[in-house]
Order: structure tokens, then C-alpha cells, then sequence
């Protein structure tokens, strides 16, 4: 009998099918959809491939270890033969693949969103193309004065413009939900040990993506609240990590707003969030024997030879099987900041752990005014 939290399970209806030879399915948290793929050949499938007649636009469920992993479709089909053998291979990716990839309609006042703030623009822009957004932490309430799609704009591009410009990112779970993820706290759901739990790691320190000062540049149409000046310009600065040497990043809004701190902080959070990347290999898929690894999960990872302490959380989940490895999950870790997460320095913080960028702030500098033409001096009396 083959151990239940390592089996399989790709279910089409009333039709549920587990013998696979590979198993590969991934969540990513900062992405629009989760992606699978499940091959087979002659040797552990009924030889009657017409019982394994999937089409792509077939809707499905995975299950693995019994735990729910991805609400999906099937997008690819692929049939290999020969006259001694036989092999199939179905991919696919999570059901809110359809909405992301779709145009923002543009009839009516579907690709307006002015006066909206973003949890109503996300949530108008996922639901006109039959997504299901899902809300995670906090969101800044203030609303877009102007925030309209571009002909042809993709309803992920445009959701992800509005994210940006309010401090906030766009993903996707298992469910099949588009997450818009905001300022948040995760509970500790693991503690991932070198030498224990650790099946093997590959930890990159890097500052190639960071920047020690970050500045957001926009402008705006002028009205009868904004003067030519200020709507020309409207400029913030958010500060990094990078000491060691100077490095600047000048970034040009698309968007009309007059608020770009928010902006600039989400740059410098991302960026600065990329200097530590964990990406750890355990055994099987159920993290307690129990529950499946998700994606958005804090853990703290302990690893001597590294050096790593420290919490983290888990961006990319890709959970894999086939008869040379085993059954595994790999786990992407990021500094939770880059992911929302306020909970920072859970483990073992000292003053070697990264710190995360401070908000930005407003950098708009006035012009000067433009003096006065002078006034002639009167002649004076006496000369000619």
C-alpha cells in the first residue's frame, strides 16, 4: 500500500486518478496562478489510455497527501508512442488564470476607476472578468482621483499598478482566489533546522536588486486644487539599506497620483527584500503530517553553516515526486517584508539580521519663485 500523505491525486469529476509517475505542482504567492504538471507511462497506468481522455478547458482538483492543493484546468495534453510504448502528460494551472490573462473590458465605464480606493478598484477589476478577489491585511483607504485601464491592458497589470501605487502586491492561492495582499502578521507555522528537518538548502546573500536611495517621480493634470508647479512634479524618496556604497534608482510614475510615498516604499521593500533568499528542501508534502506548505506561511529557518536565524516567509511552494527523488517540497524563502509581513525578527534577531526600509517620504521641492521684474531707479536730479 503506498503511504497516503505521498499520494497524488488529479480528480476530473466523478473520476479520480493516482497513479503517476511524476508529480509536479507549484504555488506562488506573488504570482497569478499556481502551475501542475502530472506525466505517466505504460508501466503504472491502465493500458487503456481512453480512461485518461482530459482535453484542455477541463476543469480539475489535486489533491496531495489528501490535503487540497490546487482548483484548477487543464491546459496542455500531450500523448507520446511507440509501438513498445506509451507515455502522457497533463499540465494546467489554477482556475484564475482566465481572469488575470483577460483584457479590462473596455465598454462602459468598466475601465474607469476613478475616486476608488483599491480594494474597490482590485475588486471591480478581478470581478468583470469572473475572478474572486480575496483580501488580505491592511489596505490604504485613500481613494484614486484618476486611475483609468489602457486599451488592451491585461486585468493583471492593471491590478498590479493599482497594488503598487498603495504599498500593496498581487498574487494568487490554491483556491483559485487573485489575493491583493496588504500590511499583515503571520503566525509561526515551522521551524526549519540544519542537521533535523533541513533535507538540503541553498541560501543566496546578494545586493545586486538593492539601491540606497529610491525616488518616485509623477505628474498629474493640473485643476483648480493643483497648480501648474505642483502638478508637474510630484516627487517622494525612500531610503535603503545599502550603506557598503552609493547606488540611486530613479523610477518615473505611470500613474497620475499625488501620493507617491506609498509607491516609493513598495520599491525599496521589494528591492531590499531580494538580499536573502532561502530556497530549502524538505521531505514529503505536509509540514506537521497534517496540512500541506502554503505559501504566504512564516517560518524560521536555523542553519549554522549559512548564517541563518531568522524568520521567514515563504513565497514559492513547489511540490514534486517522481522515483529518483523521492517525494519532496521546495520552499522559497523571502524576508517577510518583501511578502507584507510585519511580524520581523521572530527567531534569533541581532544587529547583523537586514533591516527593512523606513516609508517614504514626500520630496517635492518647490520652485523658486520667480522674482519680480525691478523698477527703475528715478533719475537723479542735478545730472544730465
Amino acid at each position: 500500500m503506498p503511504n497516503p500523505q505521498e499520494v497524488a491525486e488529479l480528480i476530473l469529476g466523478s473520476l479520480v486518478f493516482q497513479d503517476w509517475e511524476s508529480v509536479w505542482v507549484q504555488h506562488r504567492w506573488q504570482q497569478g496562478w499556481p502551475t501542475f504538471r502530472f506525466a505517466s507511462t505504460e508501466g503504472s497506468v491502465p493500458l487503456d489510455y481512453r480512461k485518461l481522455q482530459f482535453k484542455p478547458g477541463d476543469p480539475c482538483e489535486i489533491l496531495l497527501g489528501g490535503q487540497l492543493a490546487v482548483v484548477g484546468i487543464i491546459t496542455n495534453r500531450q500523448v507520446a508512442y511507440t509501438a513498445t510504448e506509451k507515455g502522457i502528460q497533463l499540465s494546467g494551472v489554477g482556475k484564475q488564470w482566465a481572469a488575470v490573462t483577460s483584457s479590462v473590458p473596455m465598454e462602459g465605464d468598466k475601465p474607469n476607476f476613478d475616486k476608488m480606493t483599491v480594494v474597490q478598484g482590485f475588486s471591480k477589476a478581478a470581478t468583470q472578468v469572473g475572478g474572486k478577489p480575496f483580501i488580505i491585511g491592511n489596505l490604504d483607504t485613500q481613494p484614486f482621483e484618476r486611475f483609468q485601464a489602457h486599451p488592451g491592458e491585461k486585468t493583471w497589470d492593471l491590478m498590479d499598478r493599482m497594488a503598487r501605487m498603495r504599498e500593496a502586491s498581487i498574487g494568487s492561492d490554491h483556491l483559485g482566489n487573485i489575493l491583493l495582499i496588504g500590511e499583515h502578521t503571520s503566525p509561526i507555522t515551522a521551524t526549519l533546522v540544519e542537521g533535523e528537518n533541513i533535507l538540503k538548502m541553498q541560501c543566496v546573500f546578494s545586493n545586486e536588486q538593492m539601491y540606497s536611495e529610491y525616488y518616485l517621480t509623477g505628474q498629474f493634470s493640473v485643476s483648480d486644487d493643483k497648480t501648474m508647479q505642483k502638478a508637474a512634479q510630484v516627487r517622494a524618496k525612500a531610503s535603503g539599506t545599502m550603506q557598503e556604497v552609493y547606488r540611486r534608482l530613479e523610477i518615473p510614475s505611470e500613474n497620475q497620483d499625488t501620493n507617491q510615498q506609498r509607491r516609493a516604499t513598495y520599491e525599496a521593500l521589494q528591492a531590499d527584500g531580494t538580499q536573502i533568499v532561502a530556497n530549502v528542501t524538505v521531505q514529503g508534502w505536509l509540514r506537521d503530517g497534517v496540512n500541506l506548505w502554503r505559501t504566504g506561511d512564516l517560518v524560521i529557518i536555523k542553519s549554522p553553516m549559512c548564517p541563518l536565524n531568522l524568520g521567514m516567509k515563504i513565497q514559492t511552494a513547489t511540490f514534486a515526486q517522481d522515483s529518483r527523488a523521492g517525494t519532496t517540497t521546495l520552499l522559497e524563502c523571502v524576508l517577510p517584508w518583501k511578502l507584507g509581513d510585519k511580524q520581523y525578527g521572530a527567531g534569533n534577531p541581532s544587529k547583523d539580521q537586514p533591516k527593512a526600509p523606513e516609508p517614504a517620504k514626500d520630496d517635492t521641492v518647490p520652485k523658486p519663485a520667480t522674482p519680480a521684474p525691478a523698477t527703475p531707479a528715478p533719475p537723479v536730479q542735478g545730472l544730465e
